[in-house]
């Protein structure tokens, strides 16, 4: 366990976040195989199935996640008052909590995904491997759950490399299967679905073992289970997961958008969504480590060093951002061509590089947006990262809707611009204001 209290902010977040960031990539690279395999060996619809079928799974896993999110809070908070005690008994009421709730979103999972593909204006064409995908992913929900709770737990106590560990087997075994089940097997979607159920259900089961391991060495007697931890849990967790749930649902509607145009640039779009997922990522993983530290001195009552942290996250993230958008309009092309042959409809290159192009160098805005409210996060200051997304949600769906008379299909990409642009603002101002340092999750050591 490491502890982000003491040294250079840059040097402990530089650190704590390439970890974090590897693992990040590697998720990345776990999403990308089921896509790029899909694409490669069973055609642009399978291709175009799997997109379409991403909103959906964000829908259900927003929901987990959000809980996950207070129990890193806590967590978090918890060590950095060095509390183990309360650290041991947060362990185990999160993992029960969260194994509990994943059951429940499992069922409801495999009764509502077909209505929501057909509300999403899924073309007929790749309506029934879609819902082939989706029937065999729900069913590893709770793996799922399970493997990021763990994840986020090892986290919240500084040690982003068992996370790194786990996810390298992880995203390894489910691309070693994609390629047995779809290119050898002829499995098409389905196989992409049974790689990751697989692979995950591997890994979930690895995380949750050695976590329980690591807590079996703190303090030997506490409750298994607390209701007051949970609340302070909740208190972050559940307008999170309500936000969640808001901005997937608003995702269905700009996925709806997205399907009327068609397979070839629901497979454009897609591919995009993909790689910018990569140049993403690094942006949410600084920001995570960011919540971390801010968590943990917080705890430790050093209220000036979040501040400190915030600036280092930001010279990292602008910097990697800058390399990132030149990459993109050097290579747009030939990055969407990793997804489909060379020959393919030119709308689906069209499609996906416009997509990187403009999201890409917007990405400047999502680092303010992401890094500030990372700070308010990790202080358990929820308002301002809940209203934040809310707004960005709701200018970038109204925006993509009243931009497309004018603007076609680019409307999706500059309505993302304009999200940014406005969370960017209200995230900077939440944290200038400064109403994050007086919140308090977790009870004084020994009373």
């Amino acid at each position: 366990m490491k502890d982000l209290t003491k040294g250079s902010p840059m040097k402990l977040i530089v650190t704590f976040a390439v970890p974090m960031i590897i693992s990040g990539i590697l998720q990345q690279c776990y999403n990308l195989a089921d896509s790029l395999i899909a694409g490669r060996f069973a055609g642009v619809d399978a291709l175009a199935a799997v997109g379409v079928s991403t909103p959906i799974t964000q829908l259900f896993v927003g929901l987990g996640t959000g809980i996950g999110m207070g129990v890193s809070v806590v967590i978090s908070q918890t060590f950095g008052a060095k509390n183990m005690k309360e650290l041991k008994t947060s362990v185990y009421t999160a993992l029960i909590t969260l194994f509990a709730f994943s059951l429940i979103l499992m069922g409801a999972g495999a009764v509502f995904t077909p209505a929501l593909l057909r509300a999403m204006n899924t073309p007929d064409n790749i309506f029934g491997d879609a819902r082939i995908y989706l029937s065999i992913y729900m069913y590893g929900l709770p793996f799922l759950f399970m493997y990021n709770i763990a994840n986020s737990i090892f986290n919240a106590l500084g040690d982003s490399r068992k996370p790194l560990y786990f996810l390298i087997f992880s995203t390894v075994f489910n691309i070693l299967l994609d390629l047995l089940f779809v290119a050898v097997f002829h499995w098409g979607v389905a196989g992409v679905a049974w790689a990751t159920f697989i692979a995950q259900g591997m890994a979930a089961l690895l995380a949750v073992a050695v976590l329980l391991g690591k807590a079996r060495k703190l303090e030997k007697k506490v409750p298994v289970y607390s209701l007051s931890l949970l609340g302070g849990m909740m208190k972050v967790g559940v307008p999170t997961m309500i936000q969640n749930a808001i901005v997937n649902i608003g995702n269905l509607f700009v996925s709806a958008l997205v399907n009327s145009y068609g397979s070839d640039f629901i497979a454009g779009y897609s591919a995009a969504l993909k790689i910018n997922g990569f140049f993403v990522i690094v942006i949410v993983m600084v920001g995570n480590a960011i919540a971390t530290f801010a968590a943990q001195n917080i705890g430790a009552k050093q209220m000036e060093r979040p501040g400190q942290g915030l600036k280092a996250g930001m010279l990292i993230n602008f910097g990697y951002v800058a390399l990132a958008s030149l990459a993109v309009f050097l290579f747009g092309r030939q990055l969407i061509a990793l997804f489909v042959d060379e020959n393919a409809a030119g709308e689906v290159f069209n499609a996906g590089t416009g997509y990187l192009r403009i999201v890409t160098i917007s990405s400047f805005l999502f680092i303010i947006l992401n890094n500030c409210c990372a700070v308010c996060r990790g202080a358990g200051y929820m308002i301002s990262f809940t209203s934040t997304t809310l707004v960005d949600l709701v200018v970038r769906v109204g925006s993509a809707y009243l931009l497309t008379p004018s603007l076609g299909s680019s409307s999706l990409y500059w309505s993302i611009t304009l999200g940014w642009a406005v969370g960017a603002v209200m995230g900077a101002a939440f944290f200038l204001r400064g109403r994050w340092k007086n919140v308090k999750l977790i009870k004084e050591k020994n009373t």
